[in-house]
């Protein structure tokens, strides 16, 4: 496994699929050691596409929308029903996002939702106010590798299309007012100490969803992008963990 590739992979197994989102201005290389530590311990099939504009160049990313990023998770999620009796979906930071919107969305489909992270409109003041203070069309600096580990890197955008703020600000937001309607097992991990999402996002999460099964667990040794960080293997049990009990 080469920790630095960007592309996006399938690992085919038996039983039931993970299908695993990355986040914003990021690429699978942020999911890849948990994916692929997952598949090893349990077994199952575990996919992990690449988003609508991500992966490639800032520009490209400029030229889509929320929809778009929703179409690349749907289009996955779609591949991997053929393959699987059921399909769990997991993700990171808007892989978060999107996990727990297609979960609400399409909660026949979809047997349980797990959050590393994940955003649903909580920002702060300053955060909230870049999305009307950025000149559209322009961009503003990256926000990749939140990492407390100084050996380890995320691959990402150094520069972010302002017109994708408004986009994830829709996305995010959106997804949050629709919490309570998510009826499936859910896991929420977050870090403690977050330097992009607000931390505040779990509590919000397990406060608003109609889950009836809920379980959170805290990291205290990783920043944002905690699949790359020192809990990431904690992050595999936990997965694996939730799965099995699916």
């Amino acid at each position: 496994m080469d920790d630095e590739c960007c592309e996006p992979f399938e690992l085919a197994g038996t039983g039931a699929a993970v299908l695993l989102l990355h986040g914003f201005t990021s690429t699978p290389q942020s999911i890849r050691h948990v994916g692929h530590a997952l598949h090893a311990r349990t077994g199952c099939t575990v996919a992990a596409p690449l988003l609508a504009g991500h992966g490639t160049s800032p520009e490209d990313l400029a030229r889509t929308t929320h929809r778009d990023w929703i179409a690349s998770a749907e289009t996955a999620l779609r591949e991997l029903e053929r393959k699987a009796d059921r399909v769990i979906i997991a993700g990171l930071s808007l892989g978060g996002t999107l996990a727990l919107n297609l979960a609400i969305r399409h909660p026949d489909r979809i047997a349980a939702v797990a959050t590393i992270n994940g955003s649903t409109g909580i920002y702060r003041p300053e955060q909230a106010r870049a999305v009307f203070d950025a000149p559209f069309g322009s961009y503003c600096t990256g926000i990749g590798s939140d990492i407390r580990h100084p050996g380890r890197h995320e691959v990402c955008y150094d520069r972010i299309p302002t017109s994708t703020l408004h986009e994830r600000f829709l996305l995010t937001t959106a997804t949050g007012l629709m919490l309570p309607l998510l009826q499936q097992p859910l896991l929420i991990i977050q870090s403690r100490v977050d330097h992009v999402v607000e931390p505040t996002n779990a509590h919000r999460i397990a406060r608003d969803s109609g889950s009836a099964s809920i379980t959170m667990r805290w990291l205290d040794n990783s920043y944002h992008v905690a699949t790359l960080d020192y809990d990431r293997e904690m992050i595999v049990e936990e997965l694996a963990r939730f799965a099995a009990s699916i």
